[in-house]
């Protein structure tokens, strides 16, 4: 080779070299700065203006899932109650982690209601440090964005239902494993021979790799979002953090740390960092690295698994502090709850999360209450923001108001029913089989249970008594251990009631325009209905409006039709 052609390879190299680092510098600084503007943004959109995060719920739910069937006895929100709050969409609100594990367990986090200060509290001081500290609160961002998000990471799996498939003739592969260094010597030997046995070695190495992975499924995958989640570890082991949640971590990561360089390696951990890893990835397939380790992983993950869920837990708790931290500067007002052992409510300024522009409500719910008032005037809003927060408080320690007072009790709801179609029940079915479920709970547990529009799906005869002998059960003349929060347009419970429920209502103003609502929270039962109203705002036939304006003023208390 002329001396010219090497030093046009030398200059090539180190200019390739100095573009590489100029490029990782520039990512580098742009990460920095996105990630320090990073709280009070809200969640990164996708497709039809949704969070992105709402598009793989189904990996986002297997962490959450799996902590169910293991925790049957725990405080958790059940499907009814997760979907009439519109529960994927406030955890779409609140999801600003940077990897698949915040995400999976901020998703499990809004499912389990705690029953002890102290988690809330421990939690509470890792927002606060993180809102004090922008520094350290960068490398962690930082740290976690190394992590990354992997859909079907495997994880919760490995957690909870790990089995580690054992690979027999571990011997074999240990002779493939030294065979690319055999070839390769017998290339000072005879070089065409060489190269060719060395190729070769390369090629059954590497099928085998590939007919193993096929084999162990996820396994492997699961194994290189671990190792993953190891160096995130490591870097978060490494700050000097004193609080408790950084103090856990560390010590379940010293029995991890000489595995490390034992576990599959993955090159889909923040392009930001990539050089040459793909490299060090190819040597470990041509020498069956990660194969011939498999067995002996398999072991220590089972003999470890209790200090593999402590660094879970560990990694989830500090995005889910980040991701309250978020929150609380983009809600329109967002307050620290407060617990106490009465079973009432005591808000000020509340506000749906979901809602752009809410209209903020202020009061207190002091006993078992019902709502009255007229079509579309903000009933089911307000209870659905009264019910968001007594979740909120106990899950995340935040809520969505100036001030919110409440105690620890299991939240129910039954609000938003639907026929259930494959299981062939009617909606009154589904509604009374909702009710049951909510009835059994507060027989054993203390609970704080909102009911919109209860027995909808039958008849007025039925549906008033039946409802008024639900709603004094669940209030049992005081004796149960539930407050419930009833909203309702039957007039007449709230006259059977009376000595048992408070009363509440929302108005309207009825002016020549049409009807305007102000959706603030009044004292006692509504005195008017705006139904036949809004059929005449909303253009129907005046015959239709004036016909049911007859027959609604000759409606009695007997329940007759005149």
């Amino acid at each position: 080779m002329s001396v010219t052609a090497i030093v046009f390879v030398i200059v090539f190299v180190s200019t390739a070299m100095v573009v590489l680092f100029i490029t990782r510098v520039r990512a580098k600084a742009a990460l920095r700065t996105r990630l320090l503007d990073m709280p009070g943004k809200l969640p990164e959109l996708g497709v039809g203006g949704n969070p992105v995060s709402l598009e793989n719920l189904d990996s986002i739910a297997r962490y959450a899932t799996h902590e169910a069937a293991h925790a049957p006895d725990a405080w958790r929100l059940d499907a009814t109650t997760w979907n009439d709050l519109d529960m994927d969409k406030v955890f779409g609100r609140v999801n600003v982690c940077l990897s698949s594990v915040g995400e999976e367990y901020l998703y499990n986090c809004l499912h389990d209601l705690q029953q002890r200060p102290n988690a809330l509290l421990e939690r509470e001081k890792l927002v606060q440090f993180f809102s004090a500290e922008t520094e350290e609160r960068l490398a962690v961002h930082m740290a976690l964005h190394r992590l990354g998000k992997e859909n079907y990471n495997g994880l919760a799996r490995l957690m909870f239902a790990f089995d580690g498939k054992f690979l027999k003739f571990q011997w074999l592969y240990k002779v493939l494993a030294w065979m690319p260094l055999l070839t390769a010597a017998l290339i000072f030997v005879h070089v065409p021979l060489g190269v060719m046995g060395l190729l070769a070695a390369f090629l059954i190495n590497a099928v085998v790799h590939n007919r193993v992975k096929d084999r162990l499924e996820d396994d492997i995958p699961a194994l290189e979002y671990m190792n993953a989640l190891f160096a995130c570890c490591k870097r978060l082991a490494a700050r000097k953090i004193d609080l408790p949640v950084f103090e856990k971590l560390r010590t379940a990561f010293t029995f991890f740390k000489p595995m490390m360089n034992r576990l599959p390696q993955s090159r889909n951990r923040g392009s930001v960092y990539l050089d040459f890893d793909f490299i060090y990835e190819y040597v470990r397939i041509i020498f069956l690295y990660d194969v011939r380790n498999y067995n002996r992983l398999s072991q220590e993950i089972k003999e470890h698994n209790w200090q593999l869920h402590e660094l879970f837990k560990g990694v989830g708790e500090i995005e889910v502090a980040l991701c309250v931290q978020s929150l609380r500067m983009n809600l329109p007002v967002a307050c620290v709850p407060e617990f106490g052992n009465d079973a009432q409510i005591t808000f000020e300024e509340l506000v749906h999360p979901l809602i752009k522009q809410p209209i903020t409500n202020t009061g207190q719910i002091g006993g078992d209450s019902l709502l009255t008032g007229s079509n579309a005037s903000g009933k089911s809003t307000f209870v659905k923001s009264l019910a968001l927060g007594g979740v909120l408080a106990q899950t995340l320690h935040t809520c969505a108001a100036a001030r919110f007072t409440l105690r620890f009790s299991w939240v129910m709801t039954s609000m938003v029913m639907r026929d259930d179609l494959s299981g062939g029940d009617s909606y009154f079915i589904v509604e009374i089989k909702s009710l049951k479920r909510m009835l059994e709970r507060v027989a054993l547990y203390p609970c704080t249970c909102f009911i919109d529009e209860i027995l909808r799906g039958t008849n007025t005869v039925e549906r008033i008594a039946a409802s008024a002998s639900v709603l004094r059960w669940l209030d049992g003349g005081g004796q149960r251990n539930c407050l419930t929060v009833a909203a309702t347009h039957d007039i007449e419970l709230t006259h059977l009631l009376a000595n048992t429920y408070s009363n509440y209502h929302f108005r309207e103003t009825v002016t020549p325009a049409g009807v305007t609502f102000n959706y603030k929270l009044q004292d006692g039962p509504s005195t008017t209905r705006n139904a036949i109203k809004l059929l005449e705002v909303m253009d129907f036939d005046p015959q239709i409006v004036t016909q049911a304006q007859d027959m609604a003023q000759g409606y009695d208390t007997t329940q007759k039709w005149k």
